[in-house]
């Protein structure tokens, strides 16, 4: 009886060992059948959850997703902040029968000769009431539109009464003067043109508040579609990052311009007026000067300055007859006194 029991006992231990066995091998299938073969050894106690091979796709769009995100929303701010590219391409001959009107900002397209006299009808303080009672050289601006019958009209008043006079009050006044310019030249192209900004310190220091010329230039722009003529906003192409007058363009006033503003202005009032009235310009086509001409031309403009500088060596101690004869070729070739080389170095310097 006790050895039946003995096998008995064999059996069942035989039995609790396949099984144990059996068990070992499913919990070995079930662990570790589908880890990688070249997984990390450090990962053999953590039980399968997520491939790591599927995991990296997840991880990696995710970030692709937040650097697009964030690169859009800079681009858009950039945008915002940014100000317009501002071009200084313009052509002079599409300005030749153009008259520009306006105050002592218009004034520097004389001073600095991007125009002649004669297409300029500008003084210090004129405003847009004040413009159709103004004189300038015994002529008003009537008078000397009807003897150009200019091509083109540009109109830029306001800055000196912007501080003063309010907005609305201003713009219909400028539309009062509009409809009487029109009357002179019906055939004139007019375009408006916005009032340039001015700089920080100018704003802290003196009453032309950025605030109230944007404002003003607001109904510029307004007052332009309500007269079917062109607007170029000279504004936004003078402004820096903060939105205040340039430092390139900006005098040491910070209201006036200097001369790089001037090409600006002059570019997109062209590009205005082209733009709105459908006009084809072609620019007249440039001449290359033969090489003989050039080699001419060096060794005249080489002259005049030896020559100048003959006069200015000369001209401290006393009147020779040498820097007699000097002071005449400078003025056969249009300049009557080595003073104004002075004046145009001292203009270079404000720059």
């Amino acid at each position: 009886m006790s050895k039946r029991i003995s096998f008995a006992d064999i059996a069942v231990n035989a039995a609790l060992v396949l099984m144990s066995a059996a068990a070992a091998v499913l919990l070995c299938i079930y662990f570790f059948g589908e880890r990688p073969a070249d997984g990390d050894p450090s990962d053999t106690d953590t039980p399968h959850i997520i491939n790591a091979s599927e995991t990296e796709p997840t991880q990696t769009f995710v970030t692709t997703v937040t650097e697009t995100t964030v690169i859009s929303e800079e681009a858009e701010t950039t945008s915002e902040t940014e100000p317009p590219s501002a071009s200084e391409e313009y052509s002079p001959a599409f300005f030749q029968n153009t008259l520009f009107i306006g105050d002592s900002i218009s004034v520097g397209l004389i001073n600095y000769e991007f125009l002649p006299p004669e297409n300029v009808f500008a003084k210090a303080g004129i405003t847009p009431s004040s413009v159709v009672n103004t004189n300038i050289d015994d002529v008003s601006v009537f008078s000397k539109a009807s003897g150009l019958d200019p091509e083109y009209i540009c109109i830029m008043l306001g800055t000196n009464s912007v501080a003063y006079v309010e907005g609305q009050e201003m713009s219909e006044e400028l539309g009062k003067f509009i409809d009487m310019i029109a009357g002179t030249c019906p055939n004139a192209r007019i375009v408006l043109a916005s009032v340039p900004p001015v700089t920080r310190k100018h704003e802290e220091e003196k009453p032309e508040q950025l605030e109230a010329i944007i404002a003003y230039n607001k109904l510029v722009k307004e007052l332009a579609e309500e007269k079917s003529v062109a607007y170029a906003d000279t504004f936004s192409l003078l402004t820096d990052e903060t939105g205040y007058l340039g430092s390139r363009y900006a005098e040491h006033d910070g209201l006036h311009l200097k001369i790089h503003a001037y090409p600006v202005i002059l570019s997109a009032v062209q590009n205005a007026l082209i733009n709105y009235y459908d006009i084809i310009f072609v620019p007249p086509a440039e001449t290359e000067p033969s090489s003989e001409s050039a080699v001419s031309a060096v060794a005249t403009v080489s002259a005049v300055i030896e020559t100048a500088e003959t006069v200015a060596e000369t001209k401290s101690g006393g009147e020779t007859e040498e820097a007699n004869e000097a002071a005449d070729i400078l003025e056969q070739d249009g300049i009557e006194d080595t003073d104004e080389l002075d004046d145009s170095e001292e203009l270079d310097d404000t720059e």
